[in-house]
């Protein structure tokens, strides 16, 4: 009934399925920037989020379960003062820094993106 109810007003995916790195990576390639060109073909984006999240992500077998887990933690990072978001920009929803922490090799990956910036 749930699932009814979120689709009859639009929702796919619930609040945490978009939440997950998986999503997000994919809402910005499609998205784009501010001079982004329509694109009818979906199977090219899927692809390349798909790519990217394993890049990004570790996972390792969980030994009693013999399962594939994931190990990254994924952090959206910002800084605001009162009012004023000074990293990593403005609130445009295509503007974000996310730190992707690999506990096992101790590597920080940042993943970001300044909506707007360097485009002209």
């Amino acid at each position: 009934k749930q699932w009814y109810q979120r689709r009859v007003r639009g929702e796919v995916y619930n609040e945490e399925e978009r939440q997950e790195l998986l999503f997000l990576l994919f809402k910005h390639l499609v998205l784009g920037g501010p001079v982004c060109q329509y694109d009818d073909k979906i199977d090219r984006y899927l692809e390349i989020a798909k790519g990217l999240y394993k890049e990004l992500i570790t996972v390792q077998k969980n030994s009693e379960t013999k399962k594939i887990e994931l190990i990254s933690k994924v952090l959206k990072v910002s800084a605001w003062d009162g009012d004023i978001c000074w990293f990593p920009g403005d609130e445009h929803h295509q503007t974000f820094c996310y730190l992707i922490l690999n506990p096992v090799n101790r590597i920080v990956t940042v993943f970001s993106h300044d909506y707007g910036k360097g485009c002209w």
